[in-house]
């Protein structure tokens, strides 16, 4: 099988491999990314992790594409993925996460949302995507609005408030026609 990469402004996106594992890890185990995530740190260890990790790559799902997110010169600093596809729907949820905390703030979350949005609309056959992302997380909210995605409601779970954002093909399709009419 060919290997996606998708190369962004800032970022490239590729297929998940098994030497990402411990980044991936140290990442799940991070308090600050697990509540960022709305999320307890994992409580396993690496080896017990890597078990998963591996039988993962192996068998990947239908119904979920995830992706490293690499600078442009290699690093791996997070993930993205878009997940419970829905071909019924033509929709799919999208999460991202900057795992390496020196790259925050520096438009690489914005650079992988508009890399993916691109991939999956001029690649799949779905028509919208949507997010949840934490009520207080004005970071992130600013770089989903930013890569296009309207906030359309507001979404409890247990003791959280989330915020329910979406982009379908049409509203992604006209952002990007608007940018390439921008002057330089």
């Amino acid at each position: 099988m060919i290997e996606v990469i998708l190369p962004g402004n800032k970022v490239v996106l590729r297929e998940k491999r098994l030497e990402d594992g411990w980044k991936d890890y140290s990442w799940r185990i991070d308090e600050d990314l697990a509540r960022l995530d709305a999320t307890i740190p994992l409580r396993m260890s690496f080896h017990e992790y890597l078990r998963f990790y591996r039988e993962e790559l192996k068998y990947p799902t239908p119904w979920s594409r995830q992706f490293a997110i690499d600078t442009l010169d290699g690093e791996h600093i997070g993930n993205c993925m878009y997940y419970d596809i829905n071909a019924a729907t033509e929709a799919a949820e999208l999460g991202i996460m900057i795992g390496e905390k020196h790259y925050w703030n520096k438009g690489y979350g914005y650079d992988a949302m508009v890399t993916l949005s691109e991939h999956v609309f001029y690649s799949t056959s779905l028509i919208k995507l949507y997010l949840h992302t934490l009520e207080w997380n004005t970071r992130a909210k600013r770089a989903f609005q930013n890569s296009g995605f309207i906030e359309t409601g507001i979404v409890k779970r247990k003791d959280k408030t989330f915020r329910y954002m979406e982009l379908t093909r049409a509203h992604w399709i006209n952002i990007r026609t608007e940018k390439l009419a921008e002057p330089d």
